[in-house]
């Protein structure tokens, strides 16, 4: 009974997350207490394990992996506790620990195949929502929309417009779609997971054919407007991982074969795109490649200007400038916060360098499980887990994904998967 009720509430977890800001937080923005949702079902989900443990339904022993998230989440609360403002502490702390509360969570439910195949079925056709409404309202609607709906804006001669970050080189150029996220790159890197765990494990589950292809050309050509390069590199490790694995395996000749038409097809796009219906979207994404390539790019700049500036702070603060007062998410409290570009520097603001050492150690440790499951399986879907977790680590480079919520509950709703005993006997 109550494992049902576990796998029922992790299903409405996985498909309500991605509506979560543009209808919680937008639409539903005065009914401030339903923000918190998602927490609930998290803390939810995770009562019910803790009563299966202590009724001895299931037995539970920590893995390195979990230890070292404990030690974490031990380390950010005595970080809360001792912080000047605590609820502001604590409110950003909690994009950090929540989602790792899913561990345990996720390892001690009775997950078959036939579970992960329903939930992908339904999760394929939200996404394929979510793109076609993305694409809808980025060239349809345009941005007017979302700045009418609330999302975030800035004056510009006399006018209000959509933050730079909602468009190609900011400026107001062209629009990123941004889906039912908070932005553009959140857009891009949940459709790059998505892609690369359909390309894993859709054989190994038996997901229709078709209906597969079809989500993963829909997702494909919104992560593309998404204009998310760092989506977009994630997503392409993620598949070189796959390819590098089955390419022995693989019809080499099939796959230039294949390799070739999706090349010629795109260019013939491109190309009438350019010449004839003129949506600008070909001239932007040429653009956009050939400035990161020469090095004119602004976007990469300020990366990089960011890293030597990060650094200079992390020396000066080897034990952090104090939870809650860095990174995007701390400008609900403060109006200049400690901003950098990169998720690794943001940790190290938050809670020194030993706690980022602890919180990406347990990476390391999940990624080198992974690949002892591997070794002694020899099953490339197990991969799946190896490749989110190098995506992340490199998104983490560049972008603050470690306060998006949303993206850090699909990362540890994924990888914790390894540590269910009965998924990968009965799978593997």
């Amino acid at each position: 009974m109550l494992d049902r009720t576990k796998k029922k509430m992790l299903m409405i977890l996985v498909l309500l997350l991605p509506y979560h800001f543009q209808i919680i937080s937008i639409l539903l923005s005065d009914i401030k207490v339903i923000k918190l949702w998602k927490e609930v079902f998290i803390g939810v989900l995770l009562i019910i394990t803790l009563i299966q443990i202590v009724k001895g339904d299931i037995q539970y022993k920590l893995t390195l992996f979990e230890k070292l998230t404990v030690a974490f989440i031990v380390l950010n609360i005595l970080y809360v506790c001792f912080s000047g403002s605590p609820y502001r502490a604590l409110y950003v702390s909690r994009i950090y620990f929540v989602p790792m509360l899913l561990i345990p969570v996720i390892k001690t439910t009775n997950i078959t195949k036939d579970d992960i195949k329903k939930t992908l079925n339904l999760v394929m056709g939200s996404t394929i929502l979510i793109c076609i409404w993305g694409q809808l309202q980025a060239y349809i609607l345009k941005d007017g929309f979302l700045v009418k709906l609330g999302y975030g804006t800035q004056r510009v001669n006399h006018g209000l417009r959509l933050k730079n970050e909602f468009y190609v080189f900011g400026g107001g150029y062209m629009q990123r779609v941004t889906g039912t996220f908070a932005a553009p790159n959140t857009c891009g890197m949940y459709l790059a997971f998505l892609i690369v765990v359909l390309v894993f494990i859709s054989a190994l589950v038996g997901l229709n054919e078709r209906y597969k292809n079809i989500t993963l050309l829909i997702s494909g050509i919104t992560l593309i407007m998404t204009f998310s390069r760092t989506s977009w590199i994630a997503c392409l490790a993620g598949i070189g991982i796959y390819f590098y694995k089955n390419i022995k395996n693989t019809d080499k000749s099939k796959l230039l074969k294949w390799t070739g038409v999706i090349l010629c097809a795109g260019v013939v796009v491109m190309a009438a795109d350019y010449f004839v219906i003129r949506t600008g979207i070909t001239s932007a994404l040429v653009s956009l490649v050939t400035n990161t390539l020469t090095g004119r790019d602004s976007s990469m700049t300020g990366h990089l200007i960011s890293w030597k500036e990060s650094v200079v702070k992390v020396i000066k603060h080897p034990f952090g400038t104090g939870i809650g007062h860095n990174g995007p998410r701390a400008l609900l409290f403060y109006k200049y916060p400690n901003l950098t570009e990169s998720s690794y520097f943001l940790i190290m603001y938050e809670v020194g360098i030993l706690g980022a050492v602890l919180y990406f150690s347990a990476f390391v440790r999940a990624a080198l499980d992974n690949l002892k499951i591997y070794r002694k399986t020899r099953k490339k879907e197990v991969l799946c887990i190896f490749a989110v977790i190098i995506m992340l680590g490199l998104c983490y480079l560049t972008l603050p994904y470690v306060q998006d919520f949303e993206l850090l509950v699909m990362f540890y709703l994924i990888i914790s998967n390894q540590y269910n005993d009965k998924l990968m006997q009965s799978t593997l």
